[in-house]
């Protein structure tokens, strides 16, 4: 969305209200980060302080996950099937409604739910986040920092991605840096990764329809964050660090290729991603290759809600400008939320691999 003056405030840090009756609205504060540590693992964070306001919950969610894998086609089939690591840890808190905690300082705004979740927004525009899972298996002190503008899903007015599906808010990608201490062993990181702050005043599943990405790409040279809903709307945020030109608008296209059964979702994901943004002096075009998939939701119910984060362990880039001179960009991360209506397909079921026993779950669902 392009809005007149797109630079964050505090306010919009601390937001929690807007003019629609919010009947089955939600806040959120999230982050999806990408980052390699001293110790040469790839590390993928992520969480976030959700509140439901039909629920009348204030939920924490925390998750990392390490590494990558790989997808291969089966011996004699047709299909292709993921090998991921997924979770590493995952914890998911409920709170009674009213734990969330936000406290206006002259240059920040600190936002908290119990004690496993709290960031620092503050007014350079950076983000600190402390989280402990409630074991203390994982710990994290980290820093985002983002550059330009968000992509903005709407501010003095709404995006409406579908009638009830209704939202406020922006996110915003950018360098990540800190430490987290995973099992005992304290680790310094650096990647990127992105952050979101999200005021809803509906939401609706159903009229979500067939097929929802949302995600991030950054280079050395250039940062995106992108938003298709296949049956309703597109939006995207492309900040050039070179030029510093922000473009808040765009036309994209993600096309998806080489599709993998994910048998936590009980259905097909892709493993490859390629994205052409065409800009008003060039064209940004990415491709980018699963390494790891993971679930995701409040409700984790799968395959009624299949929901999942597509982790990339290679992401290419280029930017190719009106006279057809081709900047190649460097040091591509990148993640694509995936949200389906159901699974797609969802008619082949895991007992027709053809090359792996799977016991003790079936396919249920038709």
């Amino acid at each position: 969305m392009e809005i007149s003056n797109p630079a964050v405030t505090l306010s919009d840090e601390a937001r929690t209200g807007v003019m629609e009756n919010s009947r089955f609205g939600f806040l959120d504060w999230l982050h999806s980060f990408s980052v390699v540590g001293n110790n040469g693992k790839s590390y993928m964070l992520g969480g976030s302080i959700l509140s439901l306001f039909q629920e009348k919950l204030d939920v924490v969610s925390i998750n990392i996950a390490e590494g990558f894998g790989y997808s291969e086609q089966l011996q004699s089939s047709i299909y292709r099937i993921g090998w991921y690591p997924g979770m590493k840890g995952e914890w998911m808190l409920h709170y009674p409604s009213g734990t969330l905690r936000i406290e206006k300082k002259e240059h920040c705004v600190i936002v908290s739910c119990g004690n496993e979740y709290r960031v620092e927004c503050s007014d350079d525009h950076s983000w600190h986040l402390s989280i402990c899972s409630p074991d203390e298996k994982y710990r994290a002190e980290l820093y985002h920092k983002p550059y330009g503008n968000p992509l903005w899903y709407g501010r003095e007015t709404p995006s409406y991605l579908t009638q009830h599906s209704v939202t406020y808010g922006y996110n915003w990608a950018g360098s990540v840096s800190g430490e987290i201490v995973d099992d005992g062993e304290r680790i310094s990181v650096e990647g990127a990764g992105i952050r979101e702050r999200y005021v809803a005043t509906d939401s609706s599943a159903a009229e979500l329809g067939g097929w929802e990405d949302w995600g991030w790409f950054c280079f050395d040279e250039i940062h995106s964050s992108l938003y298709d809903m296949r049956l309703g709307m597109r939006d995207l945020a492309v900040n050039d660090l070179v030029t510093g030109r922000y473009y808040p608008k765009g036309t994209m296209t993600i096309t998806h290729e080489d599709w993998t059964f994910f048998r936590e979702l009980d259905g097909f994901i892709p493993s490859v991603y390629k994205v052409s943004i065409g800009l008003d002096d060039g064209v940004y075009e990415v491709k980018a290759h699963v390494g790891n998939a993971t679930t995701w939701g409040v409700t984790h119910r799968v395959p009624d809600f299949p929901v999942a984060t597509l982790h990339f362990d290679k992401a290419e880039g280029t930017f190719t400008d009106l006279n057809g001179n081709i900047r190649k960009l460097t040091n591509g991360k990148g993640t694509m939320s995936i949200r389906q209506w159901h699974p797609y397909p969802n008619i082949i079921p895991r007992e027709l691999f053809s090359d792996t026993v799977m016991t003790g779950e079936r396919f249920e669902t038709l």
